[in-house]
């Protein structure tokens, strides 16, 4: 897999610290150039970018670049500066929307929860990181090459790997789609003739795209894709045009800098209040709230302006429904203000649902990832999954049952993992994922810094790195309260004919509010964090030598 970037601030949408992690040249570029981090504090009067060029890092007018979009900023900055990166802002970034995301170099994805916005605050419309003269040394590159080739070995030979370099996210997600209703019917053939793989330096799999289409309504149209999966559409009366208009509704997304998950959260919420008559005509300012293909465009475009009503959708799920007042806060769906990517309704509470209400700064569920992302898989592949990711044998009794999981106790474990990923500067999207252990982490680790440790002490790294989330987020003011699962939860979802109710991974026990509450208080206890407050206790500091950190 690639090199990943990771990149930390307050995010706008949760009011919390949060850390997100993206794909595309720029970690490699970074490092050419002879940086490992890069801090950005302070605020630009006029817009610029910071562009950074072997020993010269300095910020250059942007005023000619304000108001394009994010596909428009890249083209331009590269024949500025290329070879190089570019993380740019849209103008959702720009108008400082709360759920406002962004691309590196058009594919890969960063920033949820706001960081376009704090970007937007400061004026600064893009980071360009120019490739530089700085060599890239290692302990041991022997080893580094062996352990590479070794892993590689395994990547190709994965019996899906043709049909994700052929179909993309899609093709592998689309019985999925498909059984929880989504409208992809016919569309098979359709994106495969359209679809371009797009890959990261080095990587293997190459799950994002670039779309062509060639033909039918909104042709020609080249778009820039993350992913395509989990996207639907019925609007038109052809399985082409109907197609074309999920990739438009993406694009148009993607070029303003507008979170699809976090758009697609909100217009549900006004397509219940407009229902319930909670908002009319007279608070959208003449829109009918609907999901008439057209309409949802014309949404899409004020939200990332805030132009009258999308002032108020670009304040994310709990931002709008404050806005609205009280009988639309019972119906917003979040947790720390932020979309969910996982409905547990239609799926169950399983460690990524989970993970979701646990993150110490926003919602996220790739966090809670072990390996495992669909429903009835037995209790050994969990465990197979558990030991490969560094769990200790005398740890799996408190974890796994013959036929169940403790998933408070298993996410805490997914979670210091990830952590890892993010220490590492390492993919961890799920095609990748499923191909790396704690044994070649121990041989990266070695390989590239010389250092030699066992899998315990790394597994105490990235637990050290989750308590310091915890801290920071302690120190803006997120305690247990914010943890909470959303009330949609217990109540039924139901999608055509059937109703979905919130069930366990197996599907054979209801969850009620009292279960989940049940579920943090292991979850706390398990962290050593106090379980009234889901803060880390003095002893848990002190066991992971984070004393000083300590702000009570």
């Amino acid at each position: 897999g690639s090199a990943e970037l990771s990149v930390t601030t307050k995010l706008p949408l949760s009011d919390g610290i949060g850390t997100g992690c993206g794909g595309g040249h720029f970690p490699l570029m970074l490092k050419t150039a002879g940086y490992d981090h890069v801090v950005i504090t302070g605020a630009s009067e006029t817009p610029v970018y910071l562009c950074i060029e072997n020993d010269t890092v300095r910020l250059r007018d942007a005023a000619d670049l304000w108001g394009r979009d994010t596909v428009e900023t890249v083209d331009i900055l590269r024949q500025r500066h290329e070879p190089c990166s570019i993380i740019p802002i849209g103008p959702a970034g720009e108008n400082r929307v709360k759920m406002s995301v962004t691309f590196i170099d058009k594919g890969g994805t960063v920033g949820f929860g706001g960081l376009p916005a704090v970007m937007g605050f400061k004026n600064l419309k893009a980071v360009v990181a120019c490739q530089g003269r700085h060599p890239i040394r290692v302990a041991d590159p022997r080893l580094l090459k062996k352990t590479v080739a070794r892993m590689m070995e395994r990547v190709m030979s994965y019996r899906l790997r043709p049909r994700l370099l052929r179909g993309g996210t899609f093709a592998m997600t689309s019985e999925w789609a498909a059984a929880m209703g989504i409208p992809i019917s016919g569309w098979d053939d359709i994106h495969e003739n359209c679809r371009q793989t797009l890959a990261c330096p080095s990587c293997p799999m190459g799950d994002k795209e670039v779309n062509r289409l060639r033909e039918g309504e909104f042709s020609p149209l080249t778009a820039y894709l993350t992913d395509f999966m989990l996207n639907g559409e019925s609007s038109a009366t052809t399985a082409l045009d109907n197609h074309n208009r999920a990739v438009k509704r993406f694009d148009l997304l993607n070029r303003l800098g507008v979170c699809r998950l976090g758009f697609e959260n909100v217009m549900e919420l006004m397509l219940t209040l407009y229902r319930k008559g909670v908002i009319t005509k007279s608070d959208t300012g003449g829109i009918e709230i609907s999901r008439d293909f057209d309409t949802v465009l014309d949404l899409i475009r004020i939200t990332a302006r805030r132009e009258g009503f999308g002032d108020i959708l670009a304040e994310g799920p709990r931002g709008a429904a404050l806005r609205i007042g009280p009988a639309a806060e019972k119906h917003a769906v979040h947790i720390k203000g932020c979309a969910l990517f996982i409905d547990p309704r239609q799926d169950s509470m399983n460690t990524m649902a989970f993970a979701q209400m646990v993150h110490p700064g926003r919602a996220n569920y790739a966090c809670g990832g072990i390996g495992i992302y669909m429903l009835g898989r037995p209790v050994e592949q969990f465990m197979h999954h558990a030991r490969r990711t560094g769990m200790a044998e005398e740890d799996l009794p408190r974890i796994f049952a013959p036929d169940a999981f403790n998933v408070p106790r298993l996410t805490k474990h997914a979670e210091d993992w990830y952590s890892l990923f993010n220490a590492f500067g390492q993919c961890h999207r799920l095609y990748i994922h499923r191909f790396h252990s704690m044994a070649y982490f121990l041989e990266f680790l070695k390989a590239v810094t010389g250092e030699e440790l066992g899998p315990s002490e790394l597994l105490r790294r990235g637990e050290r790195i989750w308590n310091l989330y915890k801290l920071l987020n302690v120190r803006v003011g997120l305690t247990r309260r914010d943890d909470q699962a959303p009330a949609a939860w217990f109540e039924p979802k139901k999608i055509g004919d059937r109703e979905f109710l919130l069930m366990d991974y197996y599907r054979s026990t209801h969850i009620t509010r009292e279960d989940t509450e049940r579920m943090l208080t292991e979850y706390y206890e398990a962290r050593g964090w106090d379980k009234n407050t889901g803060v880390p206790t003095p002893a848990k500091l002190k066991e992971l030598a984070l004393e000083d950190f300590d702000s009570r």
